[in-house]
Formats: C-alpha cells, structure tokens, sequence
C-alpha cells in the first residue's frame, strides 16, 4: 500500500524499483532505481505541519530493504540510506539515522539517531543508538552500542567481510528487477 502522510504527502518511488503488494510506504519517501521493498515492510514518514522540510525518508539506488523491516521517521527525524545498501529482516530503523553506501545492517538489529558511514557490515541483533560508526567498521553480533564510547573498539572489516558487502549488493541488485517482471499484476 502507498499512500499520504497526514500532511499529505506522497511517496515518489523510481519505476524500476519494486515493491511488493504487502509492503506500506507513507509519506514523504523517495525510494531511487532498482530498489527492492520485500514482503511486509513499513517505511512512514510521518509529518503533521507543511512547515516541517526534515521529515522525510530517502532510500538510493540498488537497495535492498528485506521482509518485515521497519523504517520509521518522527517529525524532524530525518532517515537516509544511500545507494547499494541492504537492510536484513526484521531490522527497525529510526530517525535521525544515517546510512552510507554499500553497507549491511544484519537481521533484528536496532539503528535509531545514529550515523553509518560507507561499507559498514553490522551482524544479527545489534543495537545501533546515538553513536556515529565510522566506515568499514565490523559491528559483531548482538552487539550493543548505546554511546561513542563503545564504538572505538570496532575493527575493520576483513578481506573476506569486504567480498561479502559486494557479493551481497550484486545478488540484491537483481531483487528489484526479477520479482518486477517475474509477477503478474
């Protein structure tokens, strides 16, 4: 279901993205090219005055937003995502969170008011809060990052961790196009 925010706001998805029939997309989002929105997904945008520019949810090119994620933006809480990015299942974002490019955000893992920068790999069940993650860190699983603090321990990301980010964005990046054109209307 794609429909207005209580401001009215409509949602603006580029015609070579999918998103599947069970998904709800509201407000203002902007959804770019060959982004794939699975089965059951929630992205809202909710803005309740025309005076408010910063609610809005923006998801780039090539992504790949898995089934039953949440991404969520208050008024005045702004959520990024930028190109070639794959969110896992289950995974709930909350405003303002910033996401970089290239990046994986591992299933049931939490990120909400906190900035990713390029090529993060962040594993299953992590919580992401208030803390800024420089790019190509390694977030292990269930790890739980609440202040800066806890983020100066994180390692980079291995060779093998690498191929993965890249083998992961080639095999999301024909989501989009295959269940497009594989479903009858």
């Amino acid at each position: 279901m794609i429909r207005k925010n209580i401001a009215g706001d409509q949602p603006q998805i580029d015609n070579t993205a999918f998103i599947d029939p069970s998904a709800v997309v509201i407000g203002r989002v902007i959804i770019g090219g060959n982004t794939y929105i699975g089965p059951g997904v929630v992205i809202r945008a909710d803005r309740f005055s025309t005076s408010d520019e910063i609610s809005k949810i923006e998801i780039g090119s090539n992504c790949s937003i898995q089934d039953i994620a949440v991404i969520h933006a208050r008024p005045e809480t702004p959520v990024i995502i930028r190109n070639d990015t794959s969110i896992s299942h289950g995974v709930i974002i909350h405003g303002p969170t910033s996401i970089g490019s290239s990046c994986f955000i591992g299933a049931r893992s939490v990120v909400t008011k906190s900035m990713i920068e390029d090529s993060v790999y962040i594993r299953s069940n992590a919580i992401i809060e208030n803390v800024h993650i420089v790019r190509e860190s390694f977030v292990p699983n269930n790890a739980v990052l609440e202040s800066q603090d806890m983020t100066i321990g994180l390692r980079k990301i291995s060779a093998r961790e690498k191929e993965f980010l890249v083998k992961c964005v080639a095999e999301n990046s024909e989501f989009a196009l295959r269940y497009k054109y594989s479903l009858d209307d």
